[in-house]
């Protein structure tokens, strides 16, 4: 049973703020476009372009339940694809409600509940995602890197030389991870300490299983693709002469920013980084302020509303998400029976 901490009060107040961060981030760069530009770009926008944004996005979420059945298949638990795709849209409904990624303890709690999987194999299946999501991404932002750095433009071989050393950094970085853990278990610091044994148990799993791994981060990867369709199609919407490397570009590094939970879901954060990337492109600053929040709009909204239908799915309504994520909020105790 539950046992709620007296410091709710002051959890909650954090909570709070960083809300007010992210509007109020939202709303100093409005102020610098001008509302009413801002407003007007929004009204040009043809509802229509709901249709390809929803069809591209929905791929994405697909990508996403495939690749933790994958990550349930690896630990011998089998699952249905809309099973897996809605337990992981309950645990981003929860990143939406504050800033920490509380996702992962609920995706955790309800594996355990369920009799899926214990704490110890759910918090590590748990891992896998971000540690495959985070390599995902920062691969596709390096690369989209070198394309866009006018440092490398001068000739062919430029890229051709760029791209080796950058694989060569990658694999390089691969196998030490593989064969020396250690070395990355000691940068898991403070609250991260306790997902050191996380990173022993991927670094055997990919000995004993490299084929599985990469299948992981393949479809990892095409989640991220599709991500970055969805900004590309909104960003043909508005006439924005932007390349796919580039929208690539500044969709990973906007993302990138997310890590560090300032915000909920990164709301402003994630904006105010698109806005700086696409005005350095060439983009008007009033376009790519109305584009980015479009985009983040559209996504949150959108994933929200899958994550409904996924409560529904998976017979939890809004009671039992409430007992998810309550833990994470002051809980002491959780009866494990």
């Amino acid at each position: 049973m539950y046992s709620i901490k007296n410091g709710n009060i002051g959890k909650g107040a954090i909570h709070l703020f960083s809300a007010l961060l992210g509007i109020g981030i939202l709303v100093f760069i409005a102020s610098r476009v001008g509302y009413t530009q801002f407003i007007q770009s929004v009204q040009q926008v043809n509802p229509l372009v709901l249709i390809p944004l929803i069809l591209v996005y929905t791929v994405s979420w697909v990508f996403r339940g495939l690749r933790f059945r994958k990550l349930l298949h690896i630990m011998n638990v089998k699952s249905t694809l809309l099973r897996a795709m809605s337990i992981e849209l309950i645990a981003d409904l929860a990143n939406h409600v504050i800033p920490a990624k509380l996702g992962d303890s609920a995706k955790v709690l309800y594996m355990h509940k369920t009799g899926m999987l214990n704490y110890t194999s759910g918090t590590f299946v748990a891992f896998m995602v971000r540690a495959v999501d985070l390599c995902a991404v920062l691969v596709l932002a390096l690369f989209s890197t070198i394309f866009v750095s006018k440092l490398v433009v001068a000739s062919y071989m430029s890229y051709v030389t760029a791209m080796l050393i950058l694989v060569f950094l990658l694999v390089s970085t691969g196998l030490l991870f593989v064969f020396r853990p250690g070395m990355f278990q000691k940068l898991l610091i403070g609250p991260l300490r306790k997902h050191r044994f996380s990173v022993a148990e991927l670094a055997g799993l990919i000995k004993k299983k490299p084929e599985q791994v990469v299948c992981v981060l393949a479809l990892s990867v095409m989640v991220w693709l599709f991500d970055i369709l969805t900004l590309f199609t909104l960003l043909v919407t508005f006439r924005v002469n932007l390349s796919l490397t580039e929208t690539a570009f500044v969709m990973l590094l906007s993302t990138v920013t997310k890590i560090l939970p300032l915000t909920p879901n990164g709301v402003g954060v994630y904006e105010g980084t698109m806005v700086v990337l696409m005005t350095g492109l060439g983009v008007s600053e009033n376009i790519s302020f109305t584009v980015a929040v479009i985009d983040h709009g559209f996504m949150n909204l959108f994933s929200i509303l899958l994550s409904v239908l996924a409560l529904h799915h998976l017979k939890l309504g809004f009671g039992g998400m409430k007992k998810l994520i309550k833990p994470k909020m002051g809980v002491t105790q959780i009866d494990q029976t």
